[in-house]
């Protein structure tokens, strides 16, 4: 009896023992295994991963310079055109209006100059003939004054004999009547010399601000300049009449010139503001061309993403379409964000020599930042939740689940850069289920 009872405690025990291994082993089976990442601090110097548009590097903006017509339009939206290319034609008939009263009076302002030459040389030839009809007045007046002499000195002798008897009464009247009529011619002579000399005396020279010259051949010079100011007035006027005809002229050649619109550049028409047949107001935006030689990679950055990019970072720009990879400069970075979307734009200048590269392309950028450092680089796939630059994940410790929350620093290429709040080692679980939980007992692999 006694030994069966014995039996009959030992099977017991045996079973709880048994029963109680059993169940350890089946809570051990029945842990979650989660998969896991094991951080490590590491060096690096962090690129970003972006993408990016091809977009136009300069534009100019085609202007009516003038008011008109078209009629003549050679080009539409997307055609290729080459600087001093003729893009379109206007017209305007008060512009052709115009142009022929200022030929009209280009005509007659050049007549008149000639005119004004002739009446030069013949005020020349006047001066020339007044001085030479001065001149012989001149020696008539001597010429005279010496028979007047003559003729007191034959009136005296004359006198003396007609007192001896030897000259009649009448000879002696006839002689004095002579004399006299000598005289009045001398007197006639001075007076016509007078007015001759009016505008060729010296003073007149003086009076016109001229020193007379004691040289003769000067002086006759002097007189005849002095006598031909009005002629030379006159041709001076016709010049400056000229000069303005010909400036209005050229202003309306100019006018018509502009009619003519060329391309200032190498490009393509982008946009194109008028037809055929519209009529045009002055400076008034006729088209749109963009140069296509020199794009850029437009870029878009987040605020977040912007620590460690200046102008002058390195960048590498890839193509997808084209099978082409550049390098580049960051050469712009938007001083204000976009109001709607918080981002910057970054502009990256792109090599286009032979054109292939077209406005709109896609483009994936991967820019070198100035960061560098050690940092946890963890995968996105590790987030359970993201508000700003925080996310919260999973961390296997003592095969209990524990959440903590990290500060990203940097991110890009589907990775986090973290640099503090994780151990070096720590077992981080990769893409966790919504069935996990904080605290829960689970296996890492």
């Amino acid at each position: 009896m006694k030994s069966n009872f014995i039996k009959i405690v030992g099977i017991c025990v045996a079973t709880f023992f048994a029963f109680s291994a059993c169940k350890k082993d089946n809570s051990q089976e029945s842990l979650a295994q989660v998969k896991t990442f094991t951080a490590r601090l590491t060096p690096h110097s962090i690129k970003l991963k972006t993408f990016g548009t091809v977009t136009y590097g300069k534009k100019n903006d085609i202007t009516a310079l003038v008011e008109g017509t078209i009629y003549e339009l050679n080009v539409k939206e997307g055609d290729k055109v080459r600087q001093g290319d003729i893009l379109l034609r206007m017209k305007n008939i008060q512009y052709e209006i115009q142009r022929s009263e200022n030929q009209n009076q280009v005509n007659s302002a050049k007549a008149s100059l000639e005119t004004s030459k002739h009446n030069l040389t013949k005020s020349i030839l006047n001066a020339n003939s007044q001085i030479m009809s001065l001149e012989n007045s001149r020696l008539n007046l001597a010429q005279k004054q010496s028979e007047l002499e003559l003729v007191k000195e034959n009136l005296k002798k004359n006198e003396r004999l007609f007192k001896a008897g030897g000259v009649s009464k009448q000879d002696i009247t006839q002689m004095r009547l002579n004399a006299q009529g000598t005289q009045t011619e001398i007197e006639i002579l001075k007076k016509k010399i007078q007015i001759e000399e009016l505008g060729f005396r010296d003073e007149d020279l003086i009076l016109a601000g001229y020193v007379p010259s004691e040289n003769k051949d000067t002086l006759k010079n002097q007189l005849i300049e002095l006598n031909t100011r009005s002629a030379q007035l006159e041709i001076e006027i016709a010049k400056v009449n000229l000069q303005n005809a010909l400036e209005n002229l050229k202003s309306t050649d100019t006018l018509i010139e502009n009619l003519t619109v060329r391309a200032s550049s190498d490009g393509i028409v982008g946009v194109l503001n008028f037809e055929n047949g519209e009529h045009v107001m002055q400076n008034e935006k006729l088209m749109t061309i963009v140069e296509t030689s020199s794009p850029y990679t437009l870029v878009t950055v987040q605020e977040k993403d912007m620590q460690g990019i200046e102008l002058g970072s390195d960048a590498e720009l890839e193509i997808a379409s084209l099978n082409e990879i550049q390098s580049g400069k960051i050469e712009f970075i938007a001083p204000v964000a976009d109001m709607q979307t918080g981002n910057f734009n970054v502009k990256i200048p792109m090599k286009n020599d032979d054109e292939k590269i077209k406005l709109g392309m896609f483009v994936r950028c991967s820019i070198q930042t100035n960061k560098s450092g050690n940092f946890f680089i963890l995968p996105e796939s590790v987030a359970l939740k993201r508000d700003g630059n925080r996310i919260s994940f999973y961390s296997v410790q003592n095969e209990i689940l524990v959440i903590k929350n990290c500060v990203v620093d940097m991110e890009g290429d589907g990775r986090f850069f973290i640099e503090s709040g994780i151990a070096d080692g720590e077992q981080i679980v990769e893409k966790p289920s919504s069935a996990l939980k904080e605290g829960m007992h689970v296996k890492a692999i």
